[in-house]
C-alpha cells in the first residue's frame, strides 16, 4: 500500500510538471515569471521542474498544484467576463481631448475637473496613445511634494538628472520645443507647490504643454482658499489657460456606452442609467453590466435581466438603486 502511495505521488508530480511545462512553452513564460506567480522559490522550481529536486517534492507539487487551479478558474471567469468597450467618442470625451489639444497646441495650462468614472481617464490614454510626445503621469499620495513628481516624470521623460538643485532645468531642457504636453491625472494628490513647480518647470521654462486631471478637491487646491487666497495661488490660478469642469457623465454618454454594450431593453437601459448617476457613474455601470453577465445564465451582456442587474448591483453595493 505504501509503493502504491508513493507510485500515486510520483505520477501525480510528473502530471504537474508536464502541465507546467507546457503553459511555459504554450504562454512563452520564464521559469522566473512562474516561480513569482506560484510562490515557489526559482531555486526550488528549476530543480524540481528537472525531477533534480532533494527536498519535499510533494509540498511543491502541491503549491504547483493550487497555482495551476487558480489560473484554470481565471481562465473560466474571463472566458464569461465580457470586456469592456474600447474606447468610445463621447460627448465628454470629445471635451477632454479638445482641452488636451488646446494645452499641447497654444502650449498653456489645461486643467481637467470631474466626478469620478465619467471617462476623464479613459480619455486622456487615448489621447497620449494618439498623439506624439506625450508623457503621460498617473499621481498617487506619494507624489504630494514637488520634488517628488518632478523625480517621477524625469524618469518618464528619461532624463538621468536626479540632484533637486538641477533636475527641474534638466526636464525643462528636455522638453523645449518638443511641441509636447505633460499630462498629469490624478493631481488631487499633489501640494499646491507641486502644480506650480510643474507650471514653472514644463511651461514657463520649458514652452510645453502642460494639463492636470482630477476630482473637486483638486481644482480646491488650485484655488485656494475662497475668502483668503494667497498670491501665490493667485498667481497659480491665473495662470489656466483652458478648463474643463463635469460634475457628472452627460445623458449621451451613457447612451452611447449602453449601445456599445449592445443593451437594447429599456427596462434594462432604465435602470442601468440610475446607476450611472450614482457616484462612480460609468464605472460603476461598466461593473455592473459585467458582474450581472457573469451572474446570468445567457451569457452575454446585451441579454441580461433586470433581476440580473440587481443581483450584480447588491453585491458591489448595500444601497439600493
Amino acid at each position: 500500500m505504501l509503493d502504491k502511495t508513493k507510485e500515486d505521488a510520483a505520477i501525480d508530480e510528473a502530471a504537474i510538471r508536464e502541465e507546467v511545462r507546457a503553459i511555459k512553452d504554450r504562454e512563452g513564460l520564464s521559469w522566473q515569471h512562474i516561480a513569482d506567480e506560484s510562490g515557489v522559490k526559482h531555486g526550488t522550481l528549476t530543480p524540481f521542474m528537472g525531477n533534480t529536486y532533494r527536498g519535499d517534492t510533494g509540498r511543491v507539487a502541491a503549491d504547483l498544484q493550487r497555482w495551476l487551479e487558480t489560473r484554470r478558474e481565471r481562465e473560466h471567469t474571463a472566458a464569461v467576463l465580457p470586456d469592456v468597450p474600447s474606447f468610445i467618442m463621447t460627448p465628454t470625451a470629445q471635451d477632454v481631448l479638445s482641452t488636451l489639444s488646446f494645452a499641447q497646441s497654444a502650449p498653456d495650462f489645461g486643467v481637467i475637473v470631474g466626478g469620478a468614472g465619467i471617462g476623464k481617464t479613459t480619455a486622456i490614454e487615448h489621447y497620449a496613445r494618439r498623439n506624439s510626445n506625450v508623457w503621460f503621469l498617473t499621481a498617487d499620495p506619494s507624489m504630494e511634494k514637488a520634488a517628488n513628481v518632478l523625480s517621477i516624470l524625469a524618469e518618464e521623460l528619461g532624463v538621468s538628472e536626479r540632484r533637486n538643485a538641477f533636475i527641474s532645468r534638466a526636464i525643462s531642457a528636455r522638453v523645449r520645443g518638443a511641441n509636447g504636453l505633460v499630462i498629469v491625472d490624478e493631481a488631487q494628490h499633489l501640494e499646491a507647490k507641486a502644480f506650480d513647480q510643474l507650471r514653472t518647470t514644463v511651461l514657463d521654462l520649458g514652452k510645453c504643454g502642460i494639463a492636470v486631471a482630477g476630482n473637486e478637491s483638486m481644482l480646491a487646491r488650485l484655488q485656494g482658499s475662497a475668502d483668503k487666497r494667497t498670491q501665490a495661488f493667485a498667481q497659480l490660478h491665473s495662470r489656466v489657460g483652458i478648463r474643463k469642469m463635469q460634475h457628472a457623465s452627460k445623458a449621451a454618454d451613457i447612451c452611447l456606452l449602453l449601445d456599445a454594450w449592445g443593451i437594447s431593453d429599456d427596462d434594462v437601459k432604465t435602470l442601468l442609467k440610475s446607476i450611472a448617476r450614482k457616484p462612480g457613474a460609468l464605472r460603476i455601470m461598466n461593473k455592473v453590466i459585467r458582474l450581472a453577465t457573469m451572474v446570468s445564465a445567457a451569457g452575454s451582456p446585451s441579454s441580461i435581466s433586470r433581476k440580473d442587474v440587481n443581483t450584480a448591483w447588491s453585491q458591489l453595493s448595500s444601497v439600493e438603486i
